[in-house]
């Protein structure tokens, strides 16, 4: 199963990586990285089904925002650090907006359409469920000035 976490980027990365992905930010136009709470950790995600959040992370890759690590930070680019993609988390917040009209409009499109099985309404929940899972951490994480981590 796949976890989302709230927690310091030192869980993840080392001082040095730290170090370049600030650079990174800089290059990029970012403003520096916050000093959020480094004591606030919570586990978010544990029960979001790995294909449902597969399929989640391909949307957000149709969007630009796909990333292991939100930042509490708005920059325009996802980076790339120690294998792991970084993105904002004022971004995601923005594309969770425009993905849950999608999802609204898909499970609208699939309730008039016949062929809509099982598998495909299964699906469907755990997209919504996700969704839920991404926009209650990220809201929580920016409130925290705290990253996100999306592990699957």
């Amino acid at each position: 199963m796949a976890e989302i976490e709230i927690g310091p980027l030192d869980d993840r990365l080392t001082d040095e990586e730290i170090a370049e992905l600030s650079a990174q930010l800089e290059k990029a136009g970012a403003p520096q990285l916050p000093k959020g709470d480094d004591t606030h950790q919570a586990a978010l995600g544990d029960g979001i089904d790995d294909n449902a959040l597969s399929e989640f992370m391909d949307r957000l890759e149709g969007h630009d925002v796909a990333a292991d690590i939100y930042l509490p930070i708005e920059f325009d680019v996802v980076v790339e650090v120690a294998n792991l993609r970084v993105g904002s988390l004022p971004m995601l917040l923005e594309v969770l907006d425009e993905l849950k009209d999608e999802l609204d409009d898909e499970e609208e499109e699939a309730e008039d359409d016949d062929t809509y099985d099982d598998d495909s309404k299964i699906l469907a929940l755990q997209l919504r469920q996700a969704w839920k899972v991404f926009f209650n951490g990220a809201t929580t994480a920016l409130e925290k000035h705290t990253p996100l981590h999306v592990k699957a």
